[in-house]
């Protein structure tokens, strides 16, 4: 058997006695599709759901995997079962007691075969989990997963209180476990957080108010920062980092995470995969890392970034060329789809409206003319206008598509184009694909199972039903009394991490 270890490790620092006066002000990109933790798949609701609730597991403030709710876990020799020993006197926000039925009846609200959980899938594998008594949860799994303790740490993991009724029934108002509960909501405008007195690391919560502030525009965002109304944004504009490097250094945080920022093709708009090859070699992605982004980014000739242990990602056969003779392949690419009546007249790119969006969006645009002599039509959303046009495109030929890692392992990436997925959202499907993705969860050996994902990834990049673009940083303006902030890999700031120093 192996035993995680027993408790949150310290990290060296005493945390102050909580600050129930003062509020932090956080800038929200949008406004939260759900507050349900099986349900929120946005940035901004996956930022708020996951001061409400705690899994099992827990994430540290630079990712690492360490006990939530439960205390400890063991499993198998053949990595089959897992048993979560859950504390002591766990306790919902309202005082109800908390136990592993709820834990058990979250994760069956996940897995019940009419669930719409966007991360269902996740854990397909699990065979059943058990009861064992009120603190003890058993899991047992079809395959070996071992990436569970990390997948039990996100919101869709939370558990689930009796007053509900399944997924869709969680309200705004429903008790939760984690070391926040709501206060008050105002849909467009904020959502107040408050400590939860009942959370089992209450005394280590340092800020006793979170507000989540909805800024959907970052140019406002940066000028309430800057005027005080906020402690910390959720983003900075590309078009100011100069500016705020000369000006906040001490305040300006950015860190590489496993993020990438792409275009998802409208395959039947786009079915000629020459259509789909010219677009994504006749972007400069150098160009467009240093003159549009400029916080940093890589340029991105695959879909899985660097930086996940034993992972050595697949990249486009073609990057090592020089940007000219790539742009110069795609051009013939092109004209040969356009001698075939396959290459569209015109594009037309959709993404959310921002002001960075905007920006990249334009690059591409002057990139494809440039390169391709089409011209592109640049349609910017309202956010919940793109998210159902992720799903449902018409007439786009391209959407934009912004990919964060929910956990550490390339299947983060990996699963968003498996047939059926959720996440797949404009359809792409391969057999070839499938089928490597299908081989690694079966591998018995950790080097195999990441040589057969890296095969799947190049699968993929050879049909192109995605233009990456580039690797992406979290940059965010920080105020200097805040402490807390570290270079998390996943790009996630937990409130219950901060606290507030000297003013």
């Amino acid at each position: 058997m192996l035993c995680a270890a027993c408790d949150r490790p310290a990290d060296g620092i005493q945390a102050p006695a909580a600050t129930e006066t003062r509020v932090l002000r956080r800038g929200l990109g949008a406004e939260p599709g759900t507050l349900d933790p099986r349900l929120a798949d946005d940035n901004a609701a996956l930022a708020v759901v996951g001061d409400l609730y705690e899994g099992l597991t827990s994430e540290t403030r630079d990712g690492a995997i360490v006990p939530g709710a439960a205390q400890a876990w063991t499993v198998d020799a053949g990595g089959l079962v897992y048993t979560f020993a859950l504390r002591d006197d766990l306790r919902w926000s309202n005082g109800d007691p908390l136990t592993a039925q709820h834990f058990a009846a979250g994760l069956a609200a996940v897995l019940a075969p009419d669930s719409t959980a966007p991360g269902a899938t996740l854990l397909e594998a699990v065979a059943g989990v058990d009861v064992v008594d009120d603190r003890t949860l058993r899991i047992r799994l079809q395959r070996p997963l071992p990436y569970l303790p990390a997948l039990l740490a996100m919101p869709l993991a939370a558990p689930l209180h009796p007053a509900t009724t399944g997924a869709g029934a969680t309200t705004d108002r429903s008790p939760v476990n984690g070391a926040y509960r709501v206060l008050s909501r105002r849909p467009g405008e904020r959502i107040e957080l408050e400590r939860n007195p009942h959370y089992h690391g209450s005394a280590t919560v340092s800020i006793g108010r979170i507000d989540h502030v909805v800024v959907t525009d970052i140019a406002t965002e940066l000028r309430m920062y800057r005027a005080g109304d906020l402690e910390m944004t959720s983003e900075v504009p590309n078009a100011q980092l100069p500016f705020l490097r000369e000006t906040l250094p001490g305040e300006l945080h950015v860190a590489p995470y496993l993020s990438a920022y792409a275009y998802a093709v409208n395959l039947p708009r786009l079915a000629d995969r020459r259509v789909r090859l010219a677009l994504a070699m006749a972007v400069d992605r150098d160009r467009i890392t240093r003159q549009v982004t400029g916080a940093g980014e890589a340029p991105a000739f695959g879909w899985v970034p660097d930086g996940i242990p034993g992972y050595a990602p697949a990249r486009f056969e073609w990057r090592s060329l020089p940007h000219e003779a790539a742009s110069a392949q795609a051009r013939a690419l092109w004209d040969a789809a356009r001698r075939a009546g396959s290459a569209p007249a015109r594009l037309k790119l959709c993404t959310d409206a921002s002001e960075n969006h905007h920006r990249t969006a334009v690059a591409l645009a002057d990139l494809w003319r440039t390169a391709l002599g089409i011209e592109t039509e640049i349609v910017e959303l309202e956010w919940q206008v793109y998210l159902d046009t992720r799903h449902h495109p018409g007439d786009c030929d391209l959407v934009r598509l912004g990919w964060s890692a929910d956990f550490i392992d390339p299947e983060a990436f990996a699963t968003v184009f498996e047939t059926g997925n959720p996440q797949d959202t404009l359809g792409y499907s391969s057999s070839t694909y499938d089928g490597l993705l299908e081989q690694s969860r079966l591998a018995a050996d950790a080097p195999g199972r990441m040589a057969l994902l890296a095969r799947a990834e190049a699968a993929l990049l050879a049909d192109v039903p995605v233009v990456p673009v580039f690797f992406r940083v979290s940059k965010r303006l920080v105020k200097p009394y805040v402490h807390g902030v570290g270079a998390n890999p996943l790009g996630h700031v937990a409130s219950r991490e901060l606290s507030f120093g000297p003013q």
